[in-house]
Parts: C-alpha cells; sequence; structure tokens
C-alpha cells in the first residue's frame, strides 16, 4: 500500500519549469542513477526508485519505501547537486522544488506524473525525500538520491510513399524499404498471396532480428540474406548473428520459414508458446516483460500478447520507439477467433491493456503491425482476400490508435462484437 497525494499537477507543473535546468555534457545509458546518500532512520535507510524512460509525455514515477510510517516527508527536486552536510546526513539536491506528503502505514510514498516534453535532452533533474523520524541521528531520515536524465530522441526514419498494393505487371515479389540504416520492412505483393504481410529486420551490432518470413512462394531468404550482405559492407563487419523469430504462428508469418534452416549464422526460433518462450527468456508467461540485446547498444522489449494467436509477442525497439504489434493492431481486420469459446478475448483484452501500461512510461513513434486492409478513406475497408488495394491506409499507426482500441475492448466487457472504427475492425468471433 502507498500513499498517493494530488500532487501529480504539482509535480508536472514544478518540472515543466524547470526548462532552465543544466544540460550535462554526460548522458548515461539508463535514465536513472542511484546516488547514494541515504540517512537511515527507525526501519532502517529509506528507499528511493524512479521508473519511467524520462522521454518528454510519458510517466514517470517516484516510489519511496522503508520509512517511517505516518510520518510528515519532504522530496527535494534540485536542478543541481547540492552535496551539503544536513541533519547527520548530506542533502544531495539543490532546493529547487519541495513537494509536501505523508508516508502510508506502510512507509511509502509513490508519486506519478509526465515528464515535460519542454526539456532538452541530457537534462539532469535531482531527487531526494527526507522524512521525519525519531530514529534519525537529528530526528530526520533520508533515502537515496536519484538522477535523471532526459535521453536522446527515438532515432528516426521515414516511410515510402506507397507500398506495393497489388499492381502485379510492376509489383516485385517483396518490397524493401529501408526505414533508417539499420531497420528494414520488407512487404510481400498481394500478388503472390492475398495477405500482403509485412515483415521486419532490426539490426545490431551483434545479431540482426528478422520478425516473420511471410506467407510462402517468395525468395524471402535470399532477399534478406543481399540486406544482410549490404549492411555488412557498409558497417565493415564480416558476419552477423540472423535471429529469425514471428510475431505469431499463423501461416502467413511462418510460411518462409524452411529456407532459413540450416543457413550459416542463422537461427529460426520455433512458432509454439514454449518455443517463444524458451528463447527469449519467459518464466511468466503472459506477465514477463523480457529484454532482447543486439549488440551495440540496441535493445529490444518483448511482451507475450496472446489473444489473436496463443505465442504471439510484440516488440518495443528503445532505438526507434517503435511497437511492432503484429496482428493484435494494424490497419485492417483484427481477428480474435475463440472469443468465447475459447477464452481469446479475455486474453486479447489482457494483451490491450498490457500494451497500454507498457507503453505509458515510454516513447512512441510508431505503431506497426502486419498488414493493411483499411482504406485511406476513414471507417472503409476492402473485403477480406481482396489482391489489389490502390487506396490503402497507411501503415504507420500511432498509440492513440493503441488507447483506442483498448477503450472499445474493455468497453465490450464478456460481449464481444465487430465494431468499426476510423483505421481498423474489431472482429471477434466464435
Amino acid at each position: 500500500m502507498s500513499s498517493r497525494p494530488a500532487l501529480r499537477p504539482v509535480l508536472a507543473a514544478a518540472l515543466l519549469s524547470l526548462v532552465v535546468a543544466r544540460a550535462l555534457p554526460a548522458l548515461p545509458s539508463d535514465p536513472w542513477m542511484d546516488l547514494g546518500q541515504s540517512l537511515a532512520g527507525t526501519s532502517g535507510a529509506p528507499v528511493l526508485a524512479g521508473s519511467g524512460s524520462l522521454a518528454g509525455g510519458t510517466l514517470a514515477t517516484l516510489a519511496l519505501s522503508n520509512a517511517q510510517p505516518g510520518s510528515p516527508a519532504l522530496l527535494v527536486v534540485g536542478l543541481t547537486s547540492l552535496g551539503l552536510p544536513f541533519k547527520g546526513g548530506v542533502m544531495v539536491p539543490s532546493l529547487d522544488v519541495l513537494i509536501g506528503a505523508t508516508t502510508s502505514p506502510a512507509g511509502a510514498i509513490s508519486l506519478s506524473a509526465t515528464w515535460p516534453g519542454s526539456l532538452p535532452t541530457a537534462t539532469h533533474v535531482w531527487f531526494q525525500w527526507w522524512i521525519s523520524d525519531a530514529g534519525g541521528p537529528a530526528g530526520f531520515a533520508a533515502s537515496n538520491a536519484l538522477l535523471g536524465t532526459t535521453p536522446p530522441p527515438p532515432t528516426p526514419g521515414v516511410f515510402p510513399s506507397d507500398w506495393i498494393y497489388g499492381a502485379c505487371a510492376t509489383d516485385p515479389p517483396i518490397q524493401i524499404h529501408a526505414y533508417n540504416e539499420n531497420t528494414y520492412i520488407l512487404r510481400q505483393s498481394k500478388c503472390t498471396n492475398f495477405e500482403g504481410p509485412f515483415m521486419y529486420l532490426f539490426f545490431g551490432q551483434d545479431k540482426v532480428l528478422m520478425l516473420d518470413t511471410g506467407a510462402g512462394g517468395i525468395p524471402i531468404q535470399s532477399t534478406v540474406q543481399g540486406i544482410i550482405n549490404s549492411w555488412l559492407a557498409a558497417h565493415g563487419q564480416a558476419s552477423i548473428q540472423l535471429i529469425v523469430a514471428h510475431t505469431h504462428a499463423h501461416g502467413d508469418h511462418i510460411a518462409g520459414d524452411s529456407q532459413f534452416i540450416g543457413k550459416p549464422n542463422t537461427t529460426v526460433v520455433g512458432t509454439s508458446q514454449s518455443a517463444v518462450a524458451a528463447f527469449f527468456g519467459f518464466q511468466n508467461w503472459p506477465n514477463d516483460i523480457v529484454t532482447y540485446d543486439l549488440g551495440g547498444g540496441r535493445v529490444l522489449d518483448i511482451l507475450a500478447i496472446p489473444g489473436h494467436q496463443a505465442a504471439h509477442i510484440a516488440v518495443y525497439d528503445r532505438e526507434t520507439a517503435i511497437l511492432q504489434t503484429g496482428d493484435t493492431l494494424y490497419p485492417g481486420f483484427l481477428f480474435i477467433s475463440g472469443a468465447v469459446s475459447q477464452g481469446n478475448f479475455a486474453k486479447y483484452q489482457a494483451s490491450v491493456q498490457r500494451l497500454v501500461d507498457f507503453t505509458a512510461s515510454r516513447p512512441v513513434s510508431w505503431v506497426l503491425g502486419n498488414h493493411v486492409e483499411m482504406k485511406s478513406t476513414p471507417f472503409q475497408s476492402y473485403p477480406y482476400g481482396t489482391n489489389f488495394q490502390p487506396l490503402e491506409h497507411d501503415l504507420q499507426l500511432t498509440r492513440q490508435h493503441l488507447l483506442e482500441l483498448n477503450a472499445a475492448v474493455q468497453a465490450m466487457g464478456t460481449s464481444p462484437h465487430v465494431e468499426t472504427h476510423a483505421d481498423f475492425v474489431v472482429q471477434p468471433s466464435g
């Protein structure tokens, strides 16, 4: 249990005023740094932990624990480090913003606020709690100090002016698009399969993660190897490990797997839930959030999102802030079969909520899925199975679409039904 005073607006407003904060040259990879300097009280040393990416517009949380229960407390927020002796301890932040609260019966306080978008990259802000505590050397205890640092913006990228859409006289079997130098998006021609799925490549220094291998009937392995060879030449590397994984196990996303099996420097991840969980290191499916390191500082977060399919995952790329949602969210028909009979709609609801919660504290540049079936005209879609779509919706969605989807499916409760939105169609059945 924690005390949650109505201080979110106060903290947010205070931080919004910190645009004059010093931008120091050092920029840590983790936005939170524990500076120590706690001062023990009756229950020992209070502990302050920070969470959130500290990207502008995302949720940041400060959680105090192990403090004296029911005691007045003061959060000190500073633009610089003061580092002066105080009440037997060290006052680490400068006294720029002071926020009062009272610890809960469990000796805890949790404050959350939207991190201001006006702060420049490498802005540093110091935090420390001071708590009234008779067990402290001068009637006070203090938490460890935290240094929060605003990260750089996500690495940008671009989308093509048009994706191939089923013009069979001119479409190549696979469209290759470099979103940026380390991120590629591929689309299978709808002339080869009406699904026209998208596939993704995320390059790190040591590994490249491929998401999905298409619906079959295309030279996907040789195409991907060509991209890898060009990337290696451009980066002066001799080799890189290709990891072939999947958003989920439906046939239009795994049909090209056989082309990769047995190839050098290639690992093909299994498609069952147990295989996916074992490879990425899930201990508590679907509730874990696990990381996958591609090397060179490129780290992906992997979330289990069953509902559309049992082994479905989402991938969040910290470098670009792309959230890849597979068939769970894209501009088209969001199929949930066995919605009631197999309990899949409840799983889908939980998965979408998990994505919303995960992204609350992280920047999201784009939400990218596996298909396009909507038209560019809002609320209009192509009939399922169409292989010629000249007036397609853009591939990219935003976090606002994720929030819209979540609100829709949660409102349905235990009565799922087809519901058409401007940019997607919720399509439960069974």
